[in-house]
């Protein structure tokens, strides 16, 4: 054949059998009816209501709109309406905190289910792949995108439906709540393949190739919802967990906001001309902080009965400063300090920091436990850098014998905004920090206030030695706050660099006073539930406003503070006595952490950039 002649064989997709290309759904408020139906059966699928068995037919609507669609991006755009729906329901106990953020983290989120849209539609439309493996494929892949980074949101993943179903969450040890996503998403896209072979009128009969996918689609749901069901039994009858120690966690109830009540925050700096703790809070902050400190030594004294080995309480259960570096500053330092309000209020937080710690001390001692307790810690640098001192937010453990100085982890994960502004430490965009943080937007950084806290750098882990094991030393890890909703953050604490084992269970301290009483105490037990599951590790949880108490190695929650080991309740002041599980398994995830969702991650991008690059060009060819 001569170059240049018209009849050169051209590149061509495969053709698709005019049989099994189903009609388009031409009329967009049927596209519009199918996604408002998603939206009304997600509604009770998250915790506290967890209709799990709902969540498996609620994406069914959506999956047929985004594949029958007529206009793409008509369908786009419903589906972007769609999920701004979605959070901006799910998500409402933000607005509690920042009605702003709440509108704009919902109106980022919703972005993610027209990123879902795109593969899934070009896999069912272009490539003939059935939405039963098209769909989990494409959900898991965005689920774990909007799961990292600065802007990482690991919430309301679709395996959080299914938390109280115990058979189907044990495969998260090999794949993460992941694993359980693409389970319940792969549900969805079956049901929604036969709702489609059922309701399309087709040109012409079904083909022997429609009969074999279908099949093909059957044999491949069976055999994984089967497989996690067995893997969930296996699991389950699991004997080999041990007994360990006896913990107390310590539940206040205490609201907290932005922008407090005029008794409940305001720092007026006086000198503590007092020695008395007290009378510092109050001094400076009015009752709320003292009320809460004395709500908590009267928690202490009532657990203490039970002879626990640790007692933990909250994350920052009331306003302190506990860190060496503060405490050992003298007063000729503080001094220096050439601003009056500021050198004021260096000294309240280094007299109330000496204070606490001596009465913490002897708490421990007292009561012959260790102390778990959140609080500040502030270290200045030398003169003349920026800032003048780092702040962190910290876990310090207390040990009995009222002596030695506490062991301390300091945050790794902080939350943005809520902790920290970006672009403090830019040389070229500190002026967008300034913006981020004195913006009328940002309720924290008012009037010029720097509230960024500093990341902790080191997985800290806790050697104990509790006497109700027979002085058996164990060891533990404290996240802080959501560290407990991000995997690879509690991941950390596992596994040495020598592969073993680094905590035998975990302790997770948090204040989740900012949300109200809603629905996001609930979600966050649920959140935390998947990482004991994931590391096979019994977690003790004490959170201002609750949920405080236990959750087995299995997901499994007990010993809740104010309400039935079924039901999460928010809000109630007290406490719970209990051993946590010892679990000696390592895990599949604990080791390789989230292989199984980056693999669905690079399928989706194949799909992706098969749908830009390849088909355009074969389009460009056929063109010529």
């Amino acid at each position: 054949m001569k170059r240049g002649s018209k009849n050169k064989p051209r590149l061509q997709s495969p053709p698709v059998d005019p049989a099994d290309r189903p009609r388009d759904i031409e009329n967009s408020w049927i596209i519009a009816g199918l996604a408002a139906l998603t939206w009304l059966l997600s509604l009770p699928v998250f915790e506290p209501k967890s209709v799990g068995l709902l969540a498996g037919i609620a994406f069914v609507p959506w999956t047929v709109a985004v594949c029958l669609a007529a206009r793409a991006r008509r369908m786009y755009l419903i589906s972007y309406l769609l999920g701004a729906a979605f959070f901006l329901t799910h998500l409402r106990w933000l607005y509690t905190t920042t009605g702003p953020g709440y509108a704009a983290a919902a109106l980022y989120l919703a972005v993610y289910f027209p990123l879902a849209a795109w593969p899934l539609r070009y896999l069912y439309r272009d490539r003939r792949i059935s939405p039963t493996f098209a769909l989990p494929i494409a959900w898991v892949a965005w689920e774990l995108v909007r799961s990292k980074g600065p802007l990482e949101f690991p919430w309301f993943l679709a395996g959080h439906t299914q938390v109280r179903r115990l058979l189907l969450i044990q495969i998260a040890d090999l794949a993460g709540a992941y694993g359980v996503s693409f389970v319940v998403m792969m549900v969805n896209g079956w049901l929604a393949e036969r709702l489609m072979r059922a309701i399309q009128v087709r040109r012409g009969s079904k083909n022997q190739e429609s009969r074999l996918a279908s099949a093909i689609s059957v044999v491949a749901l069976l055999t994984v919802v089967g497989g996690t069901v067995l893997y969930g039994h296996y699991r389950l009858s699991f004997r080999g967990t041990t007994a360990g120690p006896r913990i107390a966690v310590l539940q206040g109830d205490y609201l907290l906001s932005a922008t407090p009540e005029p008794d409940s925050g305001p720092r007026r700096h006086k000198r503590p001309e007092n020695d008395d703790i007290d009378y510092c809070l109050r001094e400076n902050f009015g009752s709320y902080e003292a009320d809460k400190r004395l709500t908590y030594l009267n928690l202490i004294e009532a657990c203490a009965a039970e002879s626990p080995d640790v007692m933990v309480l909250p994350e920052t259960p009331w306003w302190m400063y506990l860190n060496r570096e503060l405490r050992e500053l003298t007063e000729s330092a503080i001094n220096e300090e050439s601003d009056t309000r500021k050198r004021m209020s260096l000294l309240l937080r280094w007299k109330v920091a000496n204070d606490q710690h001596r009465e913490l001390q002897a708490l421990a001692r007292k009561h012959d436990c260790y102390l778990v307790v959140g609080a500040l810690a502030e270290e200045k640098q030398p003169p003349g850098l920026y800032p003048a001192e780092h702040r962190y937010n910290s876990a310090f453990v207390y040990a009995p014998d009222g002596q030695s100085e506490p062991m301390r982890y300091d945050k790794i994960h902080l939350v943005v905004f809520g902790e920290y502004v970006p672009f403090r430490y830019s040389k070229h965009f500190f002026w967008l920090y300034r913006f981020l943080n004195d913006g009328w937007w940002n309720p924290w950084g008012r009037g010029g206030h720097e509230y960024s806290l500093t990341w902790g750098t080191d997985y800290t882990v806790f050697p104990v030695t509790p006497r109700s094991i027979g002085d058996r030393q164990v060891r533990f890890g404290a996240t802080i706050c959501y560290e407990d909703v991000i995997p690879q953050v509690f991941r950390g604490f596992m596994i040495g660099q020598d592969g073993s084992r680094r905590v035998d269970f975990m302790v997770n301290i948090s204040n989740d006073g900012w949300f109200g009483h809603g629905t996001q105490q609930a979600q966050h037990l649920a959140s935390c539930a998947f990482r004991a599951v994931e590391n096979r590790v019994g977690v003790a949880r004490a959170v201002n406003t609750g949920v405080s108490g236990f959750i087995n190695p299995d997901g499994s929650w007990y010993s809740l503070v104010g309400a039935s080991d079924r039901d999460p309740q928010v809000g109630g002041t007290g406490y719970r006595v209990d051993q946590i599980q010892i679990d000696p398994r390592v895990t599949f995830y604990s080791r390789h952490g989230d292989l199984f969702a980056l693999a669905c991650l690079g399928l989706a991008l194949v799909a992706m950039f098969d749908s830009l690059v390849l088909s355009r060009l074969l389009k460009r060819r056929r063109g010529k």
